[in-house]
């Protein structure tokens, strides 16, 4: 750390923090005379009639006086002509800031009130109204430079004292929207949700877009190295080292602008912001205690996570929508649940959805918590695309879509891949030309019984399998490639388990899939008739499923022409009303 002495106002350098003296720093707003550290090297040549020079001879005054030998001031201890000088400086401000004995705060742009004679304004009061409109608090790298000392004095423009930490901590808490028990130290900075942090940056700016993430590093408790030049992609930098070293979920909870040209009913982005501006309307988010770890780690445009997310049911077809819980809550609604809405664009992949909006659920709202792959990422930019079309749609090349008829199900513990199965389209797709177009479900159904008592409900499942529904390679019958079965999964129920798990192993391939069908003796049944488990005495009830599969276009689906599978439920008190159904062989 290098210190300028306040009477000789030599630099002088220590090496390890044990030979540092105690010392007093500045805060202020840079202007277009300031003095480097060149220049102060060389002090039979600075030129002490540059505004800079007066700003730092003032206060090596003031600290003198109070008794300091040393001061800091970041336009002439740093020498940035060594990057290494500067990634270690930037790096340790925070830290310095808060070690010092005493940080003077300089407004260029305040003149203190003059004292009035008689009855008229307030000139404390005056000044205090002025002390908001100060360039100093719109600045970035300021918000650290208020935050980190515990004591801070504050000067106008002619170095008169305007006040202290302690006795203006209102103003500044009603200024910055920074609690005052964070200001004054009483809570500590950990505490904190990541989107408060950030909403205090919102409404600050920088000279330089990267120094919009640099000036947070010790806000939050971070390092990065430095590359000026990469514009926006340092913000990005700075929120997935926020990710590596914690796990607060708030880092998500942001609203961009909504787009005014963007006429679609939904819009979609990456998952994190493109600036702090976009946390403007975080600031009252606290965070909530988490149950259970999140894990998160940045990994090649994505995040990888490993945690559960929540699902809200649509009651429509089945089927539901992805949210991902945020770990905060407002302050004034601590119970509620807030989330922001994923759209799955991928296996495993998903990106934000309508990211104007927090998603707010009342405590007595019923999220389910489903089983779904440990793995999942959350893209950080969106694939270039036709504007004209959906994204979603787009991405797919091939599918198969469900329709469920009123009381059945999808069973979310059961649904074989689940990287590729779309809860919200109740879809499985393929994002290339792949074989790997096999897959399996167990769907579950509650009955009503209007035959002998409404008001009780009968379940069963069943088991649903299909193979071939890319169009590589065609295959030599009626309806293409596809085959189907509906299957009663109490009677294959371990052979299911088996398979599922060979399944997997090579990723549901399609002619692996099949020759596991015909190795477990499951038959190509189109139609299953069942009798319904009851949970009390009565006539018998029988129920019938069966499906009839169609080809669709629709490219808010699908890019392709997809299958679409229509299931159908038919209930009978009498077995006989259902006819037999001879099985098919499966075509190999």
């Amino acid at each position: 750390m290098r210190l300028l002495h306040t009477r000789t106002r030599l630099l002088e350098e220590f090496l390890d923090d044990g030979s540092i003296p105690p010392y007093a720093i500045l805060s202020h707003t840079w202007g277009k005379e300031e003095i480097s550290f060149k220049e102060m090297a060389d002090l039979t040549n600075v030129d002490i009639h540059k505004e800079g020079y007066r700003k730092i001879d003032m206060a090596c005054q003031v600290a003198a006086a109070n008794g300091y030998e040393h001061i800091w001031i970041d336009t002439c201890c740093i020498d940035k002509s060594s990057s290494a000088e500067l990634t270690e400086a930037i790096n340790s401000m925070y830290n310095w800031y808060m070690r010092a004995e005493v940080c003077y705060v300089y407004f260029y742009d305040l003149m203190m009130a003059p004292t009035l004679d008689g009855e008229g304004d307030d000139p404390a009061l005056k000044t205090r109204e002025d002390l908001a409109k100060c360039k100093w608090f719109f600045r970035g790298w300021t918000l650290q430079e208020l935050i980190a000392p515990r004591n801070i004095i504050f000067f106008d423009k002619d170095w008169e004292t305007v006040g202290c930490k302690q006795s203006l901590v209102h103003e500044l808490s009603t200024i910055t929207n920074i609690s005052e028990t964070i200001l004054q130290h009483k809570q500590d900075l950990s505490s904190v949700s990541v989107a408060q942090k950030m909403s205090w940056a919102a409404h600050r700016h920088t000279t330089r877009v990267e120094d919009t993430a640099y000036c947070l590093l010790g806000i939050f408790g971070v390092h990065l190295h430095f590359i000026y030049g990469e514009k926006d992609r340092a913000f990005r930098r700075l929120q997935e080292a926020i990710l590596t070293s914690g796990s607060d979920l708030s880092i998500f909870a942001w609203r961009r602008p909504r787009s005014t040209h963007n006429n679609q009913s939904r819009e979609y982005c990456g998952v994190l912001a493109s600036e702090p501006s976009w946390f403007s309307e975080s600031g009252s988010l606290a965070k909530k205690r988490r149950y259970d770890r999140a894990e998160l780690f940045p990994c090649n445009g994505a995040i990888k996570v490993k945690m559960q997310f929540l699902v809200e049911m649509t009651h429509h077809n089945g089927s539901y929508r992805y949210l991902l819980p945020l770990d905060c809550a407002h302050e004034e609604n601590p119970t509620a649940t807030l989330c922001v809405r994923l759209r799955k664009h991928g296996p495993n992949e998903f990106i934000r959805e309508n990211p104007d909006v927090i998603e707010e659920f009342p405590v007595d709202t019923k999220l389910r918590k489903p089983i779904i792959p440990s793995n999942r990422y959350l893209l950080l930019d969106l694939p270039v695309q036709d504007p004209s079309n959906d994204l979603i749609g787009q991405s797919r090349t091939h599918a198969i879509q469900f329709k469920l008829p009123q009381g059945m199900s999808i069973q979310m513990l059961d649904i074989s891949p689940g990287h590729r199965f779309d809860g919200e389209d109740v879809i499985f797709y393929l994002n290339e030309e792949s074989d790997h177009d096999s897959c399996m479900a167990r769907m579950q159904v509650g009955t009503p019984r209007p035959l002998v008592d409404p008001s009780t409900q009968a379940d069963f499942e069943f088991m649903f399998c299909a193979l071939g529904w890319s169009s590589i390679p065609p295959r030599p019958e009626d309806t293409g490639a596809l085959q189907c079965a509906v299957l009663d999964y109490r009677k294959y129920a371990k052979a299911f388990s088996e398979f599922r798990f060979d399944a997997r192993g090579w990723d549901f391939h399609r002619a692996s899939f099949l020759d596991r069908l015909v190795f477990h003796e499951m038959p190509r049944r189109s139609c299953l008739v069942m009798e319904v488990d009851k949970a009390n005495a009565g006539p018998s009830e029988w129920v019938r499923v069966r499906f009839e599969t169609s080809r669709v276009k629709d490219e808010n689906v699908c890019r392709n022409e997809y299958w679409v599978v229509e299931f159908f439920l038919d209930r009978s008190s009498d077995r006989e009303t259902f006819k037999e159904v001879t099985d098919k062989d499966w075509v190999m």
